[in-house]
């Protein structure tokens, strides 16, 4: 959970496994998540759990996830060679600073976009919470699209996915990475936006 640096000093660095107990524990504590069961993604920027959710509730006292599974999304940025994430994204605007804090606000800036679409209907996962640089969001039942060998009406999905665009463009918005990997569809070919950059 952390690694021993000594350069020109004796020190020790937190490390993304020892962020993650830390945002893990903050979701156990509000009863979010119970456990993690297993792995279901790895991106450039991102690890993707499905966790057993936990007994979380509302301000009503109703259960927020009613015993359905959740998902964790934990940011990695820096992780793969897509480094210049320092000079394309707004981050720092023009400050240096740590991976981890970048994932931090990568992840608070994601949260916050899924809270605001969600809230007005756009189809995505539902976001619970987010802590340091982790989601905590309902699991989608669906596949990613670039998973989809076949659909039953392709032109109805088309124009599905180009009015997703309007309605985006329509509030303001460009989704930066609207491809067959952040695009989940299910069984009756209804479609999820995901991953938010």
């Amino acid at each position: 959970m952390v690694f021993h640096t000594g350069k020109n000093y004796s020190g020790y660095a937190l490390t993304y496994m020892g962020y993650d107990y830390l945002a893990l524990r903050v979701f156990m504590k509000r009863g979010h998540v119970k456990k993690v069961l297993c792995q279901i993604g790895v991106g450039k920027e991102s690890d993707i759990y499905i966790c057993e959710s936990g007994d979380a509730k509302d301000e009503d006292g109703n259960a927020i996830h009613n015993g359905e599974p959740v998902v964790i999304k934990f940011a990695r940025l820096g992780r793969t060679s897509f480094r210049t994430i320092k000079d394309n994204r707004d981050y720092l605007k023009g400050r240096s600073a740590s991976w981890l804090y970048m994932s931090r606000i990568a992840s608070l800036k994601e949260f916050a976009f899924m809270q605001a679409l969600h809230k007005r209907g756009f189809p995505t996962p539902k976001p619970f919470e987010g802590n340091r640089h982790a989601i905590c969001m309902s699991l989608v039942n669906a596949y990613p699209m670039v998973n989809v060998k076949g659909l039953s009406d392709p032109e109805a999905v088309y124009h599905r996915l180009i009015e997703l665009i309007m309605q985006f463009a329509e509030h303001g918005l460009v989704h930066g990475d609207f491809n067959e990997f952040n695009l989940m569809i299910n069984e009756s070919e209804e479609i999820t936006v995901i991953d938010f950059p």
